[in-house]
């Protein structure tokens, strides 16, 4: 893998991780369940999460 391809890598994950924050964030701000995705993109168990009364 190149040096470039790395940092593309890199880059792709703060943006992944940036727009998993979004929706976790709008999700718990509208009281509803964010997407299983979001959650596992930021280290998230669902079913913990589930168990919070928000």
């Amino acid at each position: 893998m190149s040096k470039n391809e790395s940092k593309l890598g890199r880059i792709g994950k703060v943006f992944a991780t940036f727009g998993a924050v979004i929706d976790v964030a709008t999700a718990v701000e509208a009281r509803r369940q964010p997407s299983v995705q979001a959650l596992r993109t930021l280290g998230i168990d669902e079913s913990a999460f589930r168990k919070l009364n928000l």
